[in-house]
């Protein structure tokens, strides 16, 4: 071998060495600079920090939910001027948000608290859908309701008009509900706002 080649070798040799053993350090010291990690000084071993954090305040007023107690029929004159306001406990005669029928509801029936809502152009079933979340306590109690209310009619109400009103098919489990049906990018948007509670 010659002189040269030995040199190169060595020096290959040198390059492995020092790539293995930045391979091997980086990665210790990236643990020992990444924040929130703590050595327990007595068994060397490292732990995770953790912090807590308060839910943030629930900013959308709790939605009405009434039942449908007579059939639905095309409004005429001025059958969906809004309403007078109407107590909790007495039935209320009003129209949906899109003015397309005129219903009849009973007392309210359950408040859900929602935590979000969003609309949005569903890419499975290409409709406009309304996601709606719930805290869990109002996801247990929706669930209570419609599984003691298979097909019936209920009516989401939001300042005495009516934002959406589905029939319960099943029980429906879970905090995150979707309302999709025949509607516009724009009307999703508009109950969306509705249901959010915005002005």
């Amino acid at each position: 071998m010659t002189d040269n080649s030995q040199r190169s070798r060595r020096i290959r040799i040198a390059v492995v060495a020092v790539l293995a053993s930045v391979a091997i350090v980086v990665p210790v010291l990236g643990v020992l600079l990444t924040p929130g990690v703590l050595f327990d000084k007595q068994s060397d071993t490292a732990m995770m920090t953790t912090t807590t954090t308060t839910s943030r305040p629930l900013t959308i007023k709790p939605l009405a939910l009434r039942p449908v107690i007579g059939p639905a029929y095309v409004p005429q004159g001025d059958d969906c001027a809004p309403p007078p306001p109407t107590p909790p406990d007495q039935p209320l005669r009003t129209c949906d948000i899109l003015k397309s029928a005129v219903y009849t509801l009973g007392p309210e029936a359950l408040r859900i608290q929602l935590t979000d809502v969003d609309s949005f152009l569903n890419p499975l079933t290409a409709k406009q859908t309304v996601q709606v979340t719930m805290t869990e306590e109002s996801a247990r109690a929706f669930a209570d309701y419609t599984a003691a209310h298979i097909n019936e009619q209920v009516a989401f109400v939001r300042a005495g008009v009516i934002v959406w009103a589905p029939k319960i098919t099943e029980k429906i489990d879970g905090e995150v509900l979707q309302l999709s049906g025949e509607v516009t990018g724009e009307q999703a948007a508009e109950i969306a706002r509705m249901l959010k509670d915005e002005a």
